[in-house]
């Protein structure tokens, strides 16, 4: 979008030279009817297509300077690169019409103009009027970075030779040098479209999202934010005065989403700081995986976990295991919201399970437990009377402290929660112990409480070093 007092200058700029190039269109053709002078009646033609730009640069301006709104999220600053491609298009109809008159007066009969002083004076102070505006019209569209001021400016750079071969010709005319006419009118037909394609290609580009800015320098901004491991995929399209660019960062998996977000807010700031005309960075965050840890345990949870993160879905019970071949085995439990029929969550799973193999190639099999998602905490209440809780808790005890060692076992607690009993025990151990041998223990001891105490549900073992 443009801003308000830019956009203000710019059309102040355009009307000032729209009104000038009235004055020299009004002159040339009042000049090139009384004297019969076909060059001057085209620079004449040629002076109207710049009164005609400038109407359509204004026209652009108008549209280009609105807010962005709902259909366009990215302004309307491209309308002025459209209207600028028209500048383009109307300097190739100059071309044609003038070279059309050159052909003309070598293979015509057109009849010789009758050329006095006073008609090469008052063209003389058309092409007066032509450098005044082009200084004017380009230090003003540099100044403001203005493509479409710019653009006007080198066609109107272009009518200074137009001029100046009328000019040429009607004094040569007046030597009886009338074929001169036609060859400089032919070198100016040539600068014409030399210039009418370097305006379309630069508004082509512009519309067509070519790249604006180097990859390269892009990626050297980013790395010098700290947290950034390497920079990928990076776009960048517009015009030098309003550039878009995006990008794929990568950062530490351990990093939070708070942490990530700052990361890529640091880049943000500093492609904007650093790269001028940046009006807009996007950048994606993405997960570092390196060498062998790209396989690791924490590599494959990570990834799973942020994939369930990222459908909204609940993980756990993650287990993997290497297979003779090199891949892995996983099961998962996916917890998913309890309003969802089997259907749907199905399809939630599937979901999950593609991502899955996108990002883990080497994944050989996959089976996802599908779980509801309480939305509300379920309350404590069942039909075991104090004592017998106590019994059970005792007897629970006992059996573990057979595996443990005596009085390694404490702190034990079943709950009763809708119909379902649960068992929570902590187990004291070495902290010399290896975490492995706890693990195992930990397992054993929930599968002898499984299989005596056929009532629970669920055992947690909590195996810990002494205080």
């Amino acid at each position: 979008m443009i801003t308000l007092n830019r956009a203000q200058a710019v059309r102040r700029v355009l009307w000032i030279v729209m009104a000038l190039n009235l004055v020299v269109t009004i002159i040339k053709l009042v000049v090139g009817f009384a004297s019969g002078s076909l060059a001057i009646v085209a620079d004449a033609f040629h002076s109207s297509v710049d009164f005609s730009a400038n109407i359509v640069g204004l026209l652009g301006l108008w549209v280009a300077e609105r807010p962005a709104d709902e259909n366009h999220p990215y302004g309307h600053y491209k309308y002025e690169t459209i209207a600028t491609l028209t500048i383009g298009a109307l300097l190739l109809v100059a071309a044609f019409e003038i070279g059309r008159g050159v052909v003309e007066r070598l293979f015509g009969a057109a009849k010789p103009p009758v050329v006095n002083l006073q008609t090469i004076v008052l063209m003389a102070f058309t092409f007066g009027i032509n450098i005044a505006v082009t200084i004017y019209e380009t230090r003003a569209g540099r100044q403001l970075k203005s493509s479409i001021l710019l653009a006007d400016a080198l066609h109107t750079r272009t009518d200074l030779l137009v001029t100046l071969s009328v000019i040429a010709s009607l004094v040569a005319s007046r030597l009886g040098l009338a074929g001169v006419d036609s060859i400089v009118a032919a070198g100016v037909v040539v600068l014409l479209v030399r210039a009418a394609y370097g305006i379309l290609r630069t508004s082509s580009e512009e519309l067509t999202d070519v790249a604006t800015i180097d990859p390269a320098a892009l990626q050297s901004v980013a790395r010098t934010v700290a947290g950034v491991t390497d920079v990928a995929a990076i776009r960048s399209r517009g015009r030098p005065d309003a550039k878009y660019v995006d990008l794929h960062i990568k950062v530490n998996p351990a990093m939070d989403a708070d942490q990530a977000h700052g990361v890529a807010s640091e880049v943000e700031r500093r492609i904007a700081a650093q790269l001028p005309g940046v009006v807009d960075t996007v950048v994606h965050v993405e997960p570092q995986w390196a060498g062998d840890d790209a396989n690791s345990w924490e590599a494959l949870s990570l990834r799973l976990r942020g994939i369930a993160d990222g459908l909204g879905l609940g993980l756990h019970d993650l287990h993997a295991h290497v297979e003779p071949d090199g891949g892995y085995a996983v099961e998962v439990h996916l917890e998913l919201p309890a309003s969802l029929t089997l259907g749907q969550a199905h399809e939630l799973a599937d979901q999950f399970e593609a991502h899955a193999r996108e990002l883990v190639p080497d994944l050989r099999s996959l089976v996802t437990h599908l779980e509801p998602l309480l939305t509300e905490l379920p309350g404590e209440a069942g039909v075991l009377t104090p004592d017998r809780r106590r019994a059970l808790e005792r007897r629970l005890a006992g059996l573990a402290d057979d595996l443990a060692g005596a009085g390694a076992c404490h702190n034990v607690v079943v709950h009763e929660v809708d119909g379902h009993l649960t068992a929570t025990l902590h187990v004291t151990q070495p902290s010399s112990r290896p975490l492995t041998e706890a693990h195992a223990l930990a397992e054993a001891i929930q599968r002898r409480l499984l299989a005596r105490e056929t009532r629970l549900n669920r055992v947690v073992v909590h195996v810990e070093p002494p205080e």
